[in-house]
């Protein structure tokens, strides 16, 4: 025998082997085993060590073993329709007997209609270990066999053409089951098996793994004393394992809290060790050793895709199933985090997303980039149904969110749920108003994307306007009218959100991507997220993704220009009454993606005009403070600079000569000959009576960030006053215009 030859090689008989397992099954039935001993009750395959060759033949013998025992399947079964209509026919006979001819005709009807039932829920219920090539054939097998019953217990089985059609039929329906399990060829010398060989299979590396385990990880004084691997499986780039710890010694919390003491046990990087929460035991977990690497090559975009409010982004390492954003969920929309360095792919998961919640169709995107220039997503730019950047302009769109929540609580009682989303309440006592807002062409959800946080929470206009503990209630809130936050940011440490723990716990409630970052402390800084980022391979992309129920290392998917998706997105209009709330605070002429970059190229050539000419170079945004203040005319000296405020707002504005008495009073104005151009148009539209910041961009032919930019600088000098959102004028007809 194969198995007794490759007993024979490790100089062990089957008498030695036989004894050693019945010490191991003494072992397990004995009441007083020491926990330090359960660690020797590892699979039997480590008793055996087989050559390549030698486990292709045992495969080969346990294949025919398989294929003898399908093939017993088409008997059994004709088997068991031959008794049904027996003892169908014997019920029918004692019911005619007892109440008629009428009573044995429903009984035959009976008779036929359970067993239809009960071959149609049968087969329901094992559809899954059903193969592929025989269902639509256990369809006719069913039928078949429901029909045979019901006319074997009407005219009796026991005659010649019953058993004709038992036999023809199920010789005609099982034909292809029995060609399909045909047992091959038992020469053991057949060229299929494989060459001797002498390196290591994926079989032999998990015998491996689990004697390391036995010797390194289990005894006594290791990682986890006691405990044990189970329930193998095979997959197709990873070999898993349940983990038991004895009752009462370890917890979930424990063996990953051990994970980097178990790598280094197992002797395998522990970016291909994954450890998972176990789903019926709070004491397990499954260990997962990714033995082919999926993702080091690269992970291509294939594009967008948007399937009942879940976004794919890429796979897991171990190749069992994808990370996924999880945009709609029965109990409302959800929010979520993307953290990491630069350079991690933290912005490209973002664009994923962005893509992705475009392709819905029932979702309106916006987009708030911390960075003033607009620089962090093009993409996210180009697609987004508003995009701004800058404080002041994602303030704004805070603004309009909190307006759209406001009507959305007042519009969500007069609506219910419809064939096609909500529609409006036409009989308040029949119908019941909805409990939340899910997005649909009827009222799309509202999804704003906000890239580089850490630099919004800390920028001290922004912290005097609240916005953080205002971004923390919409996010509380947002579930249930249909609006989502998804925030990208460098790191999980709280200073990043503003020192507010609650806002970063609910936008990672469901949705948490952890980028590499080779920040140390990241991985104490959020409860059960012990994994560090730091320890990720370089390269964008990898990522934790704590979604889906997993915790396991991912890779988003990746082109080179995700942007060339853009032109094919479907567009989302806002319902008349979100769009009517958020109108006020949205520019009245959006910039297109060429505007954008004319503008760009505007701030560039003036930069060089400036420089070239000897004028002050640009102090950066970051740097403003003491610097700037030293810098200004006295009359300047002690207002307050946002810090978000560019350079080229920021002017040696020319004093009053000193030979001219110096006004009192509201008459104290400075001189703005000094001013940019852009600053002057704004100013003098102002002064010519226009009022709305539509009305300004229309008169003016500027762009409109750059008017919201110049009417924020004007009034920070005092020339300029907001009279309500969108609206402004002129601090007084005095002020000098040169």
């Amino acid at each position: 025998m194969p198995r007794q030859q490759s007993v024979a090689g490790t100089n062990l008989t089957p008498e030695v082997l036989a004894r050693a397992l019945q010490r191991l099954v003494d072992e397990d039935t004995s009441p007083a085993t020491p926990s330090a001993e359960l660690a020797v009750r590892q699979p039997t395959t480590v008793l055996r060590k087989e050559t390549p060759r030698r486990s292709a033949i045992s495969d080969h013998h346990d294949h025919i073993r398989a294929e003898n025992a399908a093939r017993r399947a088409p008997y059994l079964a004709t088997s068991a329709t031959a008794a049904a209509g027996y003892l169908g026919w014997g019920l029918t006979e004692l019911v005619g007997l007892a109440a008629g001819p009428g009573a044995e005709l429903a009984t035959t009807t009976g008779i036929g209609l359970t067993s239809l039932g009960a071959i149609a829920g049968a087969r329901a219920l094992l559809h899954s270990r059903i193969p592929a090539f025989w269902r639509r054939q256990s369809w006719a097998a069913g039928a078949g066999t429901a029909a045979w019953i019901t006319a074997a217990s009407a005219v009796g089985p026991a005659n010649w053409t019953m058993t004709a059609l038992l036999a023809g039929g199920a010789a005609a329906t099982w034909a292809s089951w029995m060609k399909q399990h045909s047992i091959p060829d038992v020469d053991l010398n057949a060229p299929q098996l494989p060459e001797a060989s002498d390196e290591t299979t994926s079989g032999d590396y998990g015998d491996t793994l689990a004697q390391r385990w036995s010797e390194s990880v289990s005894r006594r004084g290791k990682a986890l004393p006691g405990s044990m691997l189970t329930d193998r499986v095979d997959l197709s780039r990873a070999i898993r394992w349940t983990v038991r710890t004895p009752a009462g010694d370890a917890s979930f919390d424990d063996v990953f809290g051990r994970r980097p003491r178990i790598a280094g046990a197992l002797g395998v990087s522990a970016k291909n060790l994954i450890i998972e929460p176990h789903e019926d035991n709070e004491a397990w977990a499954y260990l997962t050793v990714i033995v082919r690497d999926l993702l080091s090559g690269g992970i291509p975009y294939r594009g967008p895709r948007y399937d009942n409010g879940v976004i794919p982004l890429g796979p897991f390492a171990d190749g069992e199933g994808d990370m996924q954003f999880y945009a709609v969920e029965d109990i409302g929309v959800r929010n979520g985090l993307v953290t990491g360095e630069p350079g991690s792919g933290k912005s490209a998961c973002l664009e994923a997303i962005g893509l992705g919640i475009k392709q819905s169709a029932v979702w309106h995107l916006l987009f708030g980039d911390g960075d003033p220039d607009g620089g962090s997503s093009p993409v996210l730019n180009d697609i987004s149904d508003w995009a701004e950047a800058g404080p002041r302009q994602v303030l704004a769109q805070l603004e309009a969110i909190e307006a759209a929540l406001e009507i959305r609580s007042l519009l969500k009682s007069t609506l219910t749920e419809g064939p096609d989303g909500p529609v409006r309440i036409t009989d308040p006592s029949q119908q019941s108003p909805l409990r939340k807002l899910l997005p649909s062409t009827t009222i799309p959800g509202l999804m704003w994307i906000i890239d580089e946080l850490q630099r919004l929470s800390t920028d001290a206009w922004l912290a005097s306007q609240d916005f953080i503990p205002r971004l923390e209630r919409v996010v509380r809130i947002g579930r249930k009218y249909g609006v989502a936050v998804v925030v990208g940011t460098q790191s999980l440490l709280a200073g990043d959100y503003g020192n507010s723990t609650v806002l970063r716990g609910y936008l990672m409630a469901r949705n948490l991507f952890a980028f590499r970052n080779m920040n140390r402390s990241e991985n104490a800084v959020v409860g059960g997220m012990a994994v560090t980022p730091g320890s990720l391979p370089p390269g964008g992309g990898y990522c934790f993704a704590i979604a889906g129920g997993r915790l396991s290392m991912g890779r988003v998917a990746w082109a080179p220009d995700l942007g060339e998706w853009a032109t094919a997105l479907p567009s989302c209009a806002l319902d008349e009454n979100t769009a009517l709330a958020m109108r006020d605070f949205q520019p009245a002429i959006e910039q297109s993606p060429g505007a954008r970059f004319a503008a760009q190229v505007e701030k560039l050539h003036a930069w060089r005009r400036r420089k070239e000419s000897g004028e002050p170079v640009d102090v950066p945004a970051t740097t403003v403070g003491d610097a700037v203040e030293a810098a200004l005319p006295a009359f300047m000296q002690g207002l307050q600079i946002p810090s978000a405020l560019s350079a080229q707002n920021v002017v040696a504005l020319r004093p009053r000569p000193t030979s001219s008495p110096a006004p009192d009073g509201p008459q104290a104005a400075p001189d703005i000959e000094g001013l940019p151009a852009s600053q002057q148009e704004v100013l003098r539209a102002l002064q010519a009576g226009c009022r709305r910041t539509g009305e300004i961009v229309a008169a003016t032919g500027l762009k409109a960030p750059a008017v919201s930019k110049s009417l924020g600088a004007l009034a920070e000098m005092g020339v300029a006053h907001k009279i309500a959102h969108g609206q402004w004028e002129p601090a007084g007809t005095e002020s000098q215009t040169g």
